[in-house]
C-alpha cells in the first residue's frame, strides 16, 4: 500500500543560511579591499612643482610691477630717467638745475605711464635731490589680465627684454589681483627673476625724489620687502 510522506516540519521555505554566509564573505572581501585601497593611496608621496625665488642679485635695479584692478602694468623707470637725465652731467650748481629742467621738455612714456622732471627747491646733498620724478598713467591704457599674459602681452615682452641679472621685480598687489599676480609672478620665477610683493596701492600722479636711491619711493624697508610666498 503507498503511503504519504510525512513533513518532518518546518513551514517549506527556502534555507537562506548558505546565501547569508554567501553574501557575508562578499561584503568582508570588499571591506577589505576599500581598506587596502585608501592605505595605498595614504602612502603615496605626491609631488609638487613649486617655483623658488632666486636671490637678488648684487646692483641690480628694481622694477615695480602693479596689480591691480584684475591687471598687471610694468612700472620700469630705467629707460625714462635715462632719456630724462640725458645732458645733465654738464649742471654743475644748484642754480642750473631748474634751468635744465625748465629747457627739458621731453616726456618719455611707456606702454602705461608717462615721465617727466620737477624741481624742488630743497636742502640736498647733490644736484639729483632737488628733482623728482613724475610719473602719471596714460589715458586708456589697460593692463594685461589673466588671460592676456600668455598672449604677446606687454608683460612678457618686458621680462623677454630683461635680463634676471639686471633686474628684479616687486609686485604691488591689491585686494582684487591676487589671481593675476600668483600667474605673473610664477612667469617671473620660472625665467629666473628673483621677486618680491606686498599689498600696497599707489595713488597717480606719483612724485619721487631722485636723490640718492631712486627706488625710495617705495621702500624695501616697508611695504615690499616681503620674501615670495
Amino acid at each position: 500500500m503507498h503511503r504519504k510522506m510525512k513533513r518532518t516540519g518546518g513551514s517549506g521555505g527556502l534555507d537562506l543560511d548558505s546565501l547569508m554566509d554567501i553574501l557575508s564573505c562578499l561584503v568582508g572581501v570588499m571591506l577589505f579591499l576599500v581598506i587596502y585601497t585608501v592605505l595605498e593611496l595614504g602612502s603615496v608621496a605626491y609631488q609638487a612643482v613649486v617655483p623658488l625665488t632666486r636671490a637678488t642679485p648684487t646692483d641690480a635695479r628694481r622694477v615695480v610691477v602693479l596689480c591691480e584692478a584684475g591687471t598687471v602694468r610694468v612700472l620700469d623707470t630705467d629707460a625714462a630717467l635715462r632719456q630724462l637725465l640725458s645732458g645733465f652731467e654738464i649742471v654743475r650748481t644748484f642754480d642750473e638745475v631748474p634751468v635744465f629742467v625748465e629747457g627739458n621738455q621731453r616726456t618719455p612714456a611707456d606702454a602705461f605711464f608717462q615721465y617727466s622732471l620737477e624741481y624742488q627747491e630743497r636742502m640736498s646733498i647733490d644736484l639729483l635731490g632737488t628733482l623728482d620724478l613724475r610719473v602719471e598713467e596714460r589715458s586708456g591704457a589697460l593692463g594685461d589680465s589673466i588671460h592676456q599674459l600668455d598672449a604677446g602681452s606687454a608683460y612678457t615682452d618686458f621680462l623677454g627684454r630683461v635680463s634676471p641679472r639686471d633686474a628684479w621685480l616687486t609686485f604691488a598687489v591689491d585686494s582684487a589681483s591676487v589671481d593675476v599676480f600668483r600667474r605673473a609672478r610664477d612667469m617671473a620665477v620660472s625665467l629666473g627673476f628673483a621677486t618680491g610683493w606686498d599689498q600696497v596701492r599707489v595713488d597717480f600722479p606719483l612724485t619721487y625724489s631722485l636723490s640718492g636711491d631712486a627706488e625710495d619711493w617705495l621702500s624695501q624697508r616697508t611695504t615690499l620687502s616681503k620674501p615670495q610666498r
